[in-house]
């Protein structure tokens, strides 16, 4: 969203390699003195149940009589974080969507912007991208901005936002769905507490020897439909039993390779190289080849895992040309 007075913006880039938590839960953390506000509110109040987005619109206002600047990160995690409190003051886990952003090293782009007095600057976020929102109750939800963006190791200035009533039911029941079966034996497949490394052998096995079944088996195919962000919109939108029908005409569309192609192409061989994990997310880097006439590709796969229920799913990935042999 536009600032309702022109605000002075400047594009920079910067190249940082990040690794932390969220500041709203580091101890040290200074808030504001230089007279920016940061408030934030529900974008569209409803009824919300766990599993829902929770759009929250977010500004900041500068109510000093001072220019306020300050950076945004266009991925706005290096410059937000939220926290989910019960009423016990137990704080939320953050969600394994920010662990693996913050975690990750990446070129961090964003934006100087100067906010002159009594100017503002407002944007929309879904607050359960950032807060593990997966359980029922009741929650005060905050919000906390960086001025400085998220560093490493460093305990800088923030600025607090009010407190929202937050207020999660239970999801509505689903329809059971049919256990997965074997294609080759016809045994029901259940996930197995296997390591992250041998979760993406069998996935790319399994799609080797074309069994549909157990290449979905620990593919978590709801992550993947909502790293399409026209998909993800609509999704959140959605019931639940209209989720449940996306998934399914997704699953449909992999099957036809219309998207996701890159993860269900069929390599001619491929070798683990690495794996690293924590003991809630984790990386394996796998060396693919396709052969073709004459000569054969080479890429370099990085899938994401992260784990549920002691059983590790792969959630997202990235593909990188090496050439060709």
């Amino acid at each position: 969203m536009k600032p309702s007075r022109p605000a002075r913006v400047i594009a920079v880039l910067v190249i940082a390699f990040l690794a932390g938590a969220s500041y709203a839960q580091t101890p040290g953390a200074s808030t504001s003195s230089f007279g920016a506000e940061l408030s934030i509110r529900f974008w569209d109040a409803r009824v919300y149940y766990t599993g829902d987005s929770v759009h929250v619109k977010v500004t900041l206002h500068n109510s000093g009589a001072a220019p306020f600047r300050f950076k945004l990160s266009e991925s706005r995690m290096f410059s937000l974080s939220f926290e989910a409190r019960t009423p016990s003051n137990r704080l939320l886990d953050a969600s394994d969507d920010y662990k693996r952003t913050v975690a990750g090293s990446m070129p961090v782009y964003y934006r100087e912007i100067t906010l002159e007095p009594g100017e503002e600057y407002s944007f929309v976020e879904d607050a359960s991208r950032y807060v593990k929102l997966d359980e029922a109750g009741l929650y005060t939800l905050r919000a906390v901005f960086l001025p400085e963006l998220l560093r490493p190791g460093e305990s800088g200035t923030v600025i607090l936002s009010n407190a929202l009533s937050l207020s999660l039911r239970p999801a509505a029941g689903l329809p059971a769905s049919a256990p997965a079966v074997s294609d080759s034996t016809g045994d029901v497949l259940r996930p197995e507490k296997i390591s992250p490394d041998e979760v993406v052998r069998r996935t790319i096995a399994a799609r080797q020897k074309g069994r549909w079944e157990e290449f979905f088996l620990y593919l978590d195919v709801e992550s993947l439909l909502r790293r399409n962000e026209g998909l993800r919109l609509r999704y959140d939108r959605e019931s639940d039993e209209a989720r449940l029908r996306m998934i399914e005409a997704y699953k449909a569309d992999l099957r036809l390779d219309r998207v996701d192609t890159d993860i269900v192409v069929i390599p001619t061989s491929f070798e683990i190289v690495q794996t690293a994990y924590t003991a809630s997310y984790g990386t394996v880097t796998v060396v693919q080849k396709f052969a073709y006439p004459g000569f054969s590709m080479i890429k370099d796969y990085v899938y994401e895992l992260s784990r549920r229920d002691d059983v590790w799913y792969v959630v997202g990935y990235s593909v990188r040309n090496r050439g060709t042999e």
